[in-house]
């Protein structure tokens, strides 16, 4: 009991300290940099990894792709006509999938 006490009163004189007080511009401990440096010579520009070709989807892919658009087609017609039956899309593509 005591330890939480003793928490809650340092987290509220924390939180009570204003802003300037928690955080300084400057590490006290650290000497500060000098003021006159030489700006640094530019990188040479990174030459740019070749693109790699994107890899083609499997005819399998592409059919479960298609079957899915598919499915999304019937279930924005059935919604625009209001006959979805109190199901969530969720619950007509898994039914829309098994069927094709």
């Amino acid at each position: 009991m005591k330890t939480r006490l003793i928490a809650f009163t340092a987290l509220f004189i924390a939180a009570a300290l204003p802003v300037s007080a928690q955080t300084t511009s400057t590490n006290p401990l650290k000497k500060p940099a000098p003021a006159a440096a030489a700006p640094a010579a530019p990188a040479a520009p990174a030459t740019a990894a070749p693109a790699t070709e994107a890899k083609k989807p499997s005819e399998a892919q592409m059919a479960s792709r298609n079957r899915m658009k598919e499915c999304g087609a019937e279930w924005q017609t059935m919604k625009k006509a209001g006959k979805t039956e109190g199901k969530t899309w969720r619950q007509f593509s898994s039914e829309c999938l098994k069927k094709k």
